[in-house]
């Protein structure tokens, strides 16, 4: 077995000081629970009154009039959201009673009698599948009605009885050049050099695949674990692999765990790359709680997911995890129910030992170690400000790969350690873990949302009662509140009709993992999410079939909705609100096959726009001076004076050095100049990295990566209000129109293929 390369640290426990001023809660704490007890009873009385006020039988104008006034008043109160905290919560509750007063129409008005089985079984299915997201709904208002935001807390005291921190990389199988970026700003985490120590945990290396019986495997393990070695001799880490590929990425860290000794960890992916400042932003929290076991942070995307690369959609408006990690996790915090997320967490060894290490009894060991520790009585911190950079899925079909492994890991907790049952945890700590996990039964009503008026427009069958009248009276009211509720909720962080699309992109694919866990909760297997990856050529995912399938049948239905119209007029109530749903299910699905239609995406490492002064100097003296206008993990783009052209085009390798600033220290690295063109009379040089040693890399990954205000300007330029449902409808038929050409040529042979049991 190849030694690992490591560097010894000194550990120092906290003092005793620390941790007596730990035990004492604070001002801050104490008003928020003051505050959280306040919260609990305006939230049981309202919902009592609002629950027996919508119960109330009322006929349709009277309906449709109390409808109207509770949103007038919810839009007047909103508008004070801002500066009173109770009138956020008093919207909420106004906007959900109208949802309330729908869903009792519902149940009472339009299912089919139960002696007419054919339309009764499929209604009482569509029924079952709004109950289902109706609980989802109580609960996720219950988690965001009053979100807790928190700013960063450095470390205090004296340094040398700061925590020491374990940084842990886990890596299955990442190029050297993705884990030597992630590593090198590892590295240069502003922290005590004595109390930092750096784990690249290769599970790629395992003596277990060294051992593999292809000789060619056992080779390319060989090869991995030497050059990984030798990676981390260079930046001065520690390589540490194991014996067995064990429990996936729990094992992997489980390992790594029982074998070092730090106070805290600090968790990443391998793709996911700290700023400097991570630690300095969230050890003060461990100071300040000794019962706190997790701070997470947000995980901020360099590059857009499939979804938002073949719409175009990544720098026009929030990303679809944006919603999560800036609406839902502040809300979780309000009821210490924040959960680990994997990476971008530092979290308390001693609470870890508490019960083993990680939990690994499910593939989404994050939020499971969460929950057995917030049973035990530990409590959670989130901190809201982007502290890594890391990679999504470049591919559809990688996409759904991850999306399934997170839908059967919470399936699996849903099963094995349900928190309505879970000793220990709270009141609200239920509610907060049940919300999460019921979000991942979306693959059950989305797909019965989108295709039940076919019911009607292709068969006749009427397993939705219903009349013109009541569509207005009810329908419309429940529509368009739950459309103020979500602006007025997450207006900057999530757009009209797109987390719909997320869900029905999954739905179909997602099912098939989703139902074979519920048959075998223990069998599902980890699978590393691959990144990285490209598209040759325009065309259809290798999973683009259910999606062509169905848009092709609700163009049918749409058409048969208008024959239906023009052939039965005694009908026409009935007709109109079918045509409507299946019209925006038909939208729905054009947003999808415009999606899984591909776009050509040759890999690449993302830039980042940037205006900072530099100097380059060349060995035999000159300097020009140029502007850094953007960066990347492996290069740097220059705008210079168009006289210094001939200079810049010797072969010689000149030193880059980028000015300081009032938050940043001067930056110097050797370039390669690799391309020259004029743009608007400045001279554009591109330039690749060469850097001359360990501390130019060190330097250039905190140069790229290093500060989090970057981050920050990028996402608060993307969230500007969510427009109205109308406006939200407009943008999204402008990302997907301009795409249809494109596909509707590809769509016959894609068709064909279908026909022929193939991948279209």
């Amino acid at each position: 077995m190849i030694p690992s390369t490591s560097v010894q640290t000194v550990v120092r426990p906290l003092n005793n000081a620390t941790q007596q001023t730990n035990r004492r809660p604070s001002p801050h704490s104490r008003r928020f629970t003051i505050r959280t007890l306040l919260l609990w009873v305006l939230l049981l009385l309202s919902s009592g009154f609002f629950l027996a006020l919508a119960a109330l039988p009322v006929g349709r104008v009277a309906s449709a009039a109390i409808s109207v006034g509770v949103v007038a008043a919810a839009f007047v109160l909103g508008r004070f959201a801002q500066k009173f905290w109770h009138a956020r919560t008093l919207t909420v509750l106004l906007l959900a009673f109208v949802t309330f007063r729908y869903f009792f129409w519902r149940l009472t008005g339009t299912l089919p009698p139960a002696d007419d089985l054919l339309n009764f079984i499929p209604g009482v299915i569509l029924f079952a599948a709004e109950a289902l997201s109706f609980v989802l709904f109580l609960t996720s208002l219950f988690v965001i009605i009053d979100p807790l935001t928190r700013e960063p807390v450095e470390p205090t005291g004296d340094p040398a009885f700061w925590p020491s921190v374990d940084v842990y990389i886990p890596s299955y199988n990442e190029e050297p050049e993705l884990l030597e970026t992630t590593l090198a700003a590892a590295v240069s985490i502003d922290y005590p050099r004595d109390k930092l120590r750096i784990y690249l945990l290769d599970d790629g290396g395992t003596d277990q695949k060294l051992a593999n019986a292809n000789p060619a495997a056992a080779a390319a393990a060989r090869e991995r674990r030497a050059t990984l070695m030798a990676l981390c001799e260079r930046l001065h880490v520690t390589y540490m692999t194991r014996p067995r590929n064990e429990h996936a990425k729990a094992g992997n860290i489980n390992h790594a765990f029982h074998q070092t000794s730090g106070d805290l960890m600090l968790i990443l992916d391998a793709d996911h790359v700290p700023t400097s400042g991570i630690l300095q932003a969230t050890v003060g929290f461990f100071q300040q709680n000794a019962r706190l076991f997790l701070v997470q942070t947000p995980h901020f995307f360099v590059n857009p997911d499939p979804i938002e690369y073949n719409l175009g959609t990544f720098e026009r408006m929030p990303s679809e995890n944006e919603m999560f990690y800036y609406s839902i996790q502040p809300g979780l915090d309000r009821w210490n129910g924040s959960f680990f997320c994997g990476s971008a967490a530092v979290l308390r060894r001693a609470a870890l030992e508490e019960v083993g290490g990680f939990s690994g009894d499910t593939i989404t060991e994050d939020c499971e170690t969460a929950l057995e520790l917030h049973a035990r009585g530990w409590h959670s911190v989130y901190l809201p400000r982007p502290l890594i950079a890391g990679l999504q899925p470049e591919t559809f079909d990688s996409f759904i790969m991850q999306r399934s492994r997170w839908t059967q890991g919470m399936i699996q907790l849903f099963l094995l350690k349900n928190p309505i049952f879970k000793r220990g945890l709270t009141v609200p700590q239920r509610l907060c873990y049940l919300s999460t996990m019921l979000y991942w039964f979306f693959w059950f009503w989305r797909p019965i949302f989108l295709l039940s008026p076919l019911c009607y427009a292709l068969f006749g069958m009427e397993i939705y009662r219903i009349n013109l009248p009541d569509f207005a009276c009810f329908v419309i009211p429940h529509v368009f509140a739950a459309a103020f509720l979500s602006q007025f909720l997450h207006g900057r962080m999530r757009w009209p009709l797109f987390s719909e699309l997320y869900e029905y992109l999954q739905s179909f694919h997602v099912s098939r993992a989703a139902l074979a866990t519920f048959l075998r909760p223990r069998n599902p297997v980890f699978k590393v999410t691959a990144k990285g990856q490209s598209v040759e050529q325009d065309g259809f995912s290798p999973l683009a079939t259910p999606f062509i399938l169905v848009t092709l049948v609700l163009a049918l239905g749409l058409a048969m909705c208008a024959w239906r119209y023009g052939m039965y007029p005694e009908h026409r109530a009935a007709i109109v609100p079918v045509a409507v749903w299946n019209g925006l299910s038909f939208i729905l699905s054009l947003g999808g096959l415009a999606v899984v239609y591909e776009r050509k995406r040759v890999r690449r490492q993302e830039r980042f726009t940037m205006e900072r002064p530099a100097v380059l100097l060349f060995a035999d003296g000159a300097r020009i001076d140029v502007t850094v206008a953007d960066v990347s993990a492996g290069g740097v783009g220059l705008d210079v004076e168009p006289r210094w052209r001939e200079r810049l085009t010797h072969p010689d390798t000149p030193v880059l050095t980028i000015t300081a600033t009032e938050t940043e220290a001067a930056t110097t690295t050797g370039v390669r100049v690799s391309r020259l063109e004029m743009r608007g009379g400045i001279l554009s040089v591109g330039a690749s990295f060469a850097p001359r040693n360990r501390q130019d890399i060190v330097e250039m990954a905190r140069f790229v990566f290093g500060n989090s205000v970057g981050w920050d300007s990028f996402l608060d330029r993307k969230r500007v209000q969510a427009p109205t449902f109308f406006g939200g409808l407009l943008f999204f038929l402008t990302r997907v129109l301009p795409r249809l050409g494109h596909v509707l040529l590809a769509l016959p042979g894609a068709v064909g293929r279908i026909l022929m049991f193939r991948a279209p």
